[in-house]
């Protein structure tokens, strides 16, 4: 493990450390894709296979991972376990708006033929990098060089084209569903960060069945009212929204198409399409329960369970045709008390 001198001070805000391999331009010709990871990935058969399905994009060439706070370990693990899927991986830690401006960080972006953006603190991504050269670099990086894109948690959450990026304590799902106009509801943001084919129209939600002491509910009801209130603000039916349950990895490849790697267990590793169902929500007033219901049938969702092969097929140009998983209706008819999840049975689906 060896840490680059950029010949600077200490107090520089950006980082950089270089875990295997030479650092620098490769005749690599990736192929476009893109993995979504719901968090708190464990290291287990489902990420095994998705991270090879990723890193198989950047044939042999650069992976880059981008962060906030300092170096992780994730270059170290690539390194480490898919060293022959690669020329090198390298991690950089992009702190200030100053750093992210920096030539010689730009320089580093410009040589990756895969970029991977690390869990951490979405709205540090947002106040350091946007309207910056690593924001124009990354949109150069995917939609001109095509190369494969990856996010997991917070890294996810801005792969969005609508994005979330809480200035303080992110809302849970009580909070958005009894007032869609919570406090904690006003960093919404729409296209103006890193745009993703595929993406286009869609929110993103990760950790859907976290359950714990810091986080005393699941966030299915937080994305249903994060996806009401997109609709409510732009009044377009025309919105979408994927979900992931900690452990579940979405790969899209280059045509737009979907399929879910995970663990294969009873419970966890599911990745959730959701769509708007032809009308707009019934109630979306300040300090007032959201009512969307449309005789429970508000949100449509596809719902595909990950396995360590990668399983279900979904396809995001139409966000209709799918297979291997199941359609649920999700609707509230008085906030959170009246949030559900209806599983559609195979009558309903062919009405």
């Amino acid at each position: 493990m060896s840490r680059r001198d950029f010949d600077r001070d200490l107090d520089t805000d950006f980082d950089y450390l270089k875990e295997c391999g030479r650092w620098e331009k490769t005749s690599a010709k990736p192929t476009p894709g893109i993995l979504l990871i719901g968090g708190a990935e464990g290291k287990k058969s489902g990420e095994d296979a998705a991270t090879q399905w990723f890193l198989k994009r950047a044939d042999k060439g650069n992976l880059l991972i981008l962060r906030t706070g300092g170096i992780g370990r994730q270059a170290d693990w690539v390194c480490e376990y898919y060293r022959d899927l690669i020329n090198s991986a390298a991690e950089l830690s992009i702190d200030s708006r100053d750093a992210a401006d920096d030539l010689e960080v730009i320089e580093y972006l410009r040589e990756a033929d895969a970029i991977f953006i690390a869990g951490g603190d979405q709205n540090a991504y947002e106040d350091y990098w946007e309207g910056t050269k690593v924001e124009d670099e990354l949109n150069y990086l995917v939609n001109e060089k095509k190369i494969p894109i990856a996010g997991t948690s917070a890294g996810m959450a801005i792969l969005g084209d609508y994005y979330y990026v809480p200035s303080h304590r992110g809302i849970i799902s009580s909070e958005i569903l009894n007032n869609p106009f919570h406090h904690n509801t006003k960093d919404i943001y729409r296209s103006d960060f890193i745009r993703v084919p595929y993406l286009k129209k869609v929110i993103t939600d990760t950790h859907l069945d976290r359950v714990n002491r810091n986080h005393p509910e699941p966030r299915y009801g937080r994305i249903f009212g994060l996806l009401a209130r997109v609709v409510y603000d732009t009044n377009r039916l025309e919105v979408f929204a994927i979900g992931l349950e900690e452990g579940a990895f979405v790969a899209i490849d280059e045509k737009g198409i979907a399929k879910v790697f995970g663990n294969g267990e009873d419970k966890g590793q599911d990745a959730y399409f959701l769509q708007t169902n032809g009308a707009l929500p019934e109630k979306v007033e300040r300090d007032q329960p959201l009512i969307w219901n449309n005789n429970g049938q508000a949100v449509k969702v596809y719902r595909i369970a990950g396995t360590p092969e990668g399983s279900g097929y979904f396809d995001l140009n139409n966000w209709s045709d799918a297979k291997g998983g199941s359609w649920e209706y999700w609707f509230t008819t008085d906030g959170y008390s009246g949030f559900k999840r209806h599983i559609v049975n195979e009558s309903e689906n062919n009405d």
